[in-house]
C-alpha cells in the first residue's frame, strides 16, 4: 500500500456483531437493480427462460434467491432452478409452489433449496417466463450476459440460447445458509465499484470489492463482501438507478447482517455537475450527502469506511472546477471525522508523476475507470483490520 494509504481513526471501538436472526441466513450475492428507461436496456421474452450467472462470496448447505420487480408490472415466474454452473439444476419454489407471483414494487423470496455451495462458487439460476413481459427492473453485467433460450421451459436441461442481454433482469440476492450468520461489508458506488464489464472469471479480479471478499476469506476472516453499485450512480441525483441517498434503505438497511460499508462514491456527482442544463453541485451539497449516509448508517449500527474520491483529470467530463471539487472532497474525507475509517484510495491509483491522473498501468483507458489490476491494487489496500 502506497504511503498515506489509510488514515485509520475509528470512532466506534467496539466490535460490530452482525445485525442477524439465528437462523444462519447470510446474504451472499446481491445486485442494485434500476429502471431501464430505453427499449435496449429492457429484457423482453414470451415463454422463454432466462439463465443467469453469478458467484457467491460464502459457502452453505442451502440458497434461496431473491427477485426484484422495484419498477414493473406484476409478472408470473412459471419455473425455477438453481445449480452449480453446468450441474445438476436443482427446482426452486415459492411458497412450496412450482410458481411465483412477482408483484409490482414487491420483491419474491423463494423457499430455501438443497443446494451446498463453497465460497467464489459459480451458481446459475434460471427462470421460465411463460407470460409476454417487458422486463424493466434490471442490473447491468455485460461482462456476465444473461442467456434468453428458445421457446419453452429450459430449467431443468441445457439449452444453446437464442439471444443474450447485457443487462440482467429480476435477480437481486442470492442467500446462503451456513451454522450461523456472517457478517457482511457491503461495497457501495458507481461504475469503478460495479464494473459492469467484469467478467465472472476475469484475471485479475476485476471488483475491488470481490479482491477484499478473496482477501478476507484466505485470513479466516467470517465476512462476506457484496456489491451494490450501479454504474453512473451518484449521490445527490437519480441518474442511472436512484442515487445513493435514495437507494441505502433498499441496498444496505434491508440486508441481514451488514456490519461496514466501504463507500466510493461522487465523481458522478462532481463530473456531472452543471452538465446538460443539470444542477451545480457544491462542496457542502456532497458533505451533507456523505454525512447523511453516515448518520443513517450509524443508527443501525453500522461502520461506514470512506474512500477518497479517484483522479480523472483525461475523462470525458473532468474540468478544473470539477478538480478543485474533487481536491476539497477529498480532503475532507481525511479530515472530517465524519467516517469510522478512511482509506485514501486516491493515492494507491494516482500516477505519481501527475496525482490528478490514474497510472496509465492502472487504468482501462477512458481516465477514469480502474483495469483489472487498479481494481486488484484497490482491493488490497483496505486493510483487514478495520473488519476486525
Amino acid at each position: 500500500m502506497s504511503r498515506g494509504a489509510l488514515i485509520a481513526s475509528l470512532l466506534i471501538a467496539a466490535p460490530v456483531e452482525a445485525r442477524a436472526g439465528p437462523d444462519g441466513w447470510t446474504p451472499a450475492w446481491t445486485a442494485s437493480m434500476w429502471q431501464a428507461n430505453q427499449p435496449a436496456q429492457r429484457v423482453s421474452v414470451e415463454n422463454a427462460t432466462l439463465r443467469m450467472q453469478v458467484r457467491v462470496g460464502a459457502a452453505g448447505e442451502k440458497v434461496r434467491i431473491q427477485l426484484a420487480n422495484d419498477y414493473g408490472p406484476a409478472m408470473r415466474i412459471g419455473a425455477a432452478s438453481v445449480r452449480i454452473a453446468g450441474g445438476k439444476p436443482v427446482r426452486v419454489t415459492f411458497d412450496g409452489q412450482g410458481q411465483g407471483q412477482l408483484r409490482n414494487g414487491a420483491p419474491l423470496v423463494s423457499d430455501p433449496v438443497a443446494l451446498p455451495v463453497k465460497a467464489f462458487d459459480l451458481i446459475e439460476v434460471s427462470l421460465y417466463m411463460p407470460d409476454k413481459v417487458d422486463i424493466d427492473t434490471v442490473h447491468g453485467a455485460g461482462g456476465a450476459k444473461t442467456a434468453i433460450s428458445p421457446a419453452g421451459d429450459f430449467t431443468d436441461k441445457d439449452f444453446a440460447p437464442a439471444s443474450q442481454s447485457g443487462p440482467r433482469p429480476l435477480l437481486a440476492e442470492v442467500d446462503v445458509l451456513g451454522a450461523k450468520p456472517r457478517p457482511v461489508i457491503v461495497a457501495y458506488g458507481d461504475s469503478i465499484t460495479d464494473n459492469t464489464g467484469c467478467a465472472n472469471d476475469a484475471v485479475p479480479v476485476c471488483r475491488w470489492g470481490d479482491v477484499l471478499g478473496r482477501r478476507l476469506a484466505a485470513a479466516g476472516m467470517p465476512h462476506v463482501v457484496v456489491t451494490q453499485a450501479i454504474g453512473g450512480n451518484r449521490i445527490l441525483s437519480n441518474g442511472t438507478g436512484p442515487s445513493a441517498l435514495a437507494r441505502f434503505d433498499r441496498d444496505v438497511l434491508a440486508l441481514p447482517g451488514v456490519t461496514h460499508v466501504v463507500m466510493l462514491e461522487g465523481i458522478n456527482d462532481i463530473g456531472g455537475s452543471g452538465r446538460n442544463n443539470g444542477p451545480v453541485v457544491s462542496a457542502a451539497d456532497l458533505k451533507s450527502g456523505f454525512r447523511q449516509i453516515v448518520q443513517r448508517a450509524h443508527a443501525h449500527g453500522i461502520k461506514v469506511i470512506g474512500l477518497t474520491i479517484l483522479p480523472f483529470e483525461g475523462a470525458g467530463y473532468q474540468t478544473p472546477e470539477g478538480e478543485a471539487l474533487r481536491s476539497e472532497i477529498n480532503e475532507w474525507i481525511r479530515t472530517s471525522g465524519t467516517f469510522d475509517a478512511v482509506v485514501d484510495m486516491e493515492k494507491v491509483v494516482a500516477d505519481p508523476a501527475n496525482p490528478k491522473r490514474l497510472a496509465s498501468a492502472l487504468q482501462g483507458g477512458d481516465n477514469l475507470h480502474p483495469n483489472g489490476a487498479g481494481e486488484t491494487k484497490m482491493g488490497e489496500a483496505i486493510p483487514l483490520k478495520l473488519f476486525k
